[in-house]
């Protein structure tokens, strides 16, 4: 039986899709969010799916001190973490001035403090053994420093950029480091209704959370450090890379009630 797979935000989304397809591959499970009951609910799915055990911790991701009790909590039980998947994430649209203090301070906290330093803890740990992996969730919004998502894109920005870094602090040490930065995901995250999701997915431009995690764990294991699971997102890119400051100035005069500026 192999080491652990610790996933932040597992219970629900794509957190949940990482964690079953580590399952699959043998790793036993610990499921890391504040949601008790889909903490409880996840568990007991997995595990009918996979002879692995599976464990949970309901834990407030927003807390300062949440990483190092992740980490307190692995170290007490003996759980070796080798693979590390920081996940769990949140998802507003708004400008940075519209939305309550503590929403941005949450975000900030969930998104860049608390991943660094699960990264911090657990990555020192992969590095003396010579053998981990680390899986951060980034997102196609890396690229995008927009309107209305004016904390969310930097945001992933950083844990792109985090994330390269430590791939190559850590290659040398046998520790694999990849960032996964999706498009549009089949999830709760963006309050759509389920007719919307469903004509999406089929044109395309959404994709379903088992896809992005099979492509994420398998750049994961391959070394690469970093993965757009969907290659017309790689066009997307470009656009927006060239896209003059103009175009978005002309948008946000045209949709600013919309947008919520």
């Amino acid at each position: 039986m192999k080491n652990y797979a610790l996933v932040t935000g597992g219970s629900s989304g794509i957190g949940y899709a990482y964690a079953s397809r580590l399952a699959s591959e043998g790793y036993n499970i610990i499921i890391v969010s504040n949601r008790e009951d889909l903490n409880l609910l996840s568990t007991e799915q997995i595990k009918k799916k996979y002879p692995v055990d599976v464990f949970y911790l309901t834990k407030d991701l927003t807390e300062l001190q949440s990483a190092q009790e992740i980490f307190d909590f692995c170290q007490n039980n003996g759980y070796d973490v080798e693979v590390l998947v920081n996940n769990a994430g949140m998802f507003y649209f708004s400008s940075l001035v519209n939305m309550p203090v503590d929403i941005n301070a949450k975000t900030t906290l969930l998104h860049v403090y608390t991943p660094t330093l699960l990264c911090s803890l657990f990555g020192n740990e992969m590095k003396k053994r010579n053998k981990g992996f680390i899986l951060n969730a980034s997102s196609i919004c890396a690229w995008i420093p927009y309107p209305t998502v004016s904390i969310y894109g930097p945001s992933k920005r950083y844990i792109k950029d985090l994330s390269n870094s430590l791939y190559f602090e850590l290659r040398e040490f046998g520790v694999k480091v990849c960032a996964v930065c999706p498009g549009a995901v089949d999830t709760d995250l963006y309050n759509l209704s389920p007719k919307l999701r469903q004509k999406l997915l089929k044109w395309g431009v959404m994709h379903s959370a088992d896809f992005v995690a099979k492509k994420g764990i398998n750049a994961l294991f391959s070394g690469k450090s970093k993965c757009v699971p969907e290659k017309i997102n790689y066009l997307f890119i470009f656009l927006v890379k060239i896209t003059p400051d103009f175009i978005i100035k002309l948008i946000v005069k045209k949709y600013k009630t919309r947008l919520n500026l």
